[in-house]
């Protein structure tokens, strides 16, 4: 019983009722009770207002829209040579390329 309090409380965090929810048999809560938009809607209704840091929405999906996220020129480049050289258009050995593990 105190197992069960204690999920209640956390799924409440989410603005889940587990009364209204669905219930197995067992009377647990099933994992369809907390869903993704419910955490990040409680997310963005505990975050604190005076803090002006930008927050960056990872289910935007596209990371390239975001300037912080650019891949360096440098790896870039490495990239584009190392696929010009043809020693890497393969599958690599099952323990690495030795220089990749380093």
């Amino acid at each position: 019983m105190e197992n069960e309090s204690l999920l209640h409380q956390k799924l409440s965090l989410f603005g889940v009722n587990p009364k209204k929810e669905e219930r197995h048999n067992d009377n647990k809560t099933t994992s369809s009770a907390v869903t993704i938009r419910g955490v990040l809607t409680s997310l963005k209704e505990n975050l604190n207002e005076k803090d002006k840091r930008p927050v960056i929405h990872l289910g935007h999906g596209d990371p390239s829209a975001f300037p912080c996220f650019r891949t360096s020129t440098v790896a870039e480049d490495a990239v584009v040579d190392a696929l010009r050289t043809a020693h890497y258009n393969c599958y690599s050995p099952t323990f690495g390329v030795p220089s990749a593990r380093r």
